[in-house]
């Protein structure tokens, strides 16, 4: 379900059940394989997971450094007790990748490279703090595996600097206007480039996606060429 916050957006641009139903036999074989042996895949890590301060201070400074801190403890004062989930991103290189790549229609691959198809595991915690994409801008996304968690979307209310290092938003410069909780083996056009967040993660639970990614188009170019080809 899929419900729009606020009276003036276009909840469809951060959020949009496509409808489309191609590649379940293929995202189900995912599925089987990443449960059975999750070391199948190969890791894909073209983010900063921030861990290290000292690193980030040699990468940015300290200024920018204590900035992400305080954005951090505006996160932890929000949602007191609560821990960030363990994520982790695989490419999806292999043959499981090449069959779902098969099924995607010609209309949807833009390029060469796009779409790029990817997999993400997620457990360990209650929440995945509000962040938005280092690279990929959208996003056709399939959960394969959920307890009912839900996504948020926000809007900037102000302006603020995105420290690209380490991408956390200013809590008190955004507001929600697009709360969803996705059904599995669906597929949804995803709003990455927007600012989101994950909650409600259940005591050891798990939530196992697909995405077929876009790096050079928006959320606004992906929807218009899902609803002409509809």
């Amino acid at each position: 379900m899929i419900k729009k916050l606020v009276d003036d957006i276009n909840p469809d641009l951060y959020c949009y059940d496509t409808g489309l139903t191609f590649a379940k036999d293929q995202a189900m074989n995912i599925l089987d394989q990443v449960t059975k042996d999750e070391s199948f895949f190969r890791e894909r890590q073209n983010y900063n997971k921030g861990r290290n301060v000292k690193e980030l201070i040699k990468k940015i400074g300290k200024e920018k450094t204590l900035e992400l801190m305080r954005r951090r403890k505006q996160y932890e004062d929000l949602y007191p007790g609560q821990q960030p989930i363990f994520f982790r991103q695989y490419f999806l290189d292999n043959k499981l990748g090449e069959d779902l790549l098969k099924a995607v229609p010609e209309w949807l691959k833009i390029n060469s490279t796009e779409p790029d198809p990817m997999l993400q595991v997620s457990d360990s915690g209650d929440l995945l703090p509000t962040h938005k994409g280092h690279f990929r801008k959208c996003s056709l996304f399939m959960l394969l595996k959920s307890d009912g968690q839900e996504t948020c979307w926000y809007r900037k209310t102000q302006d603020f600097e995105i420290i690209d290092e380490l991408r956390i938003p200013d809590l008190d410069k955004i507001e929600k206007v697009v709360s969803v909780v996705m059904e599995p083996f669906r597929w949804y056009m995803f709003n990455h480039y927007e600012w989101h967040s994950v909650h409600k993660f259940n005591q050891g639970s798990q939530r196992i996606s697909i995405g077929i990614d876009y790096n050079s188009i928006f959320s606004d170019q992906l929807l218009s060429l899902i609803k002409a080809n509809s």
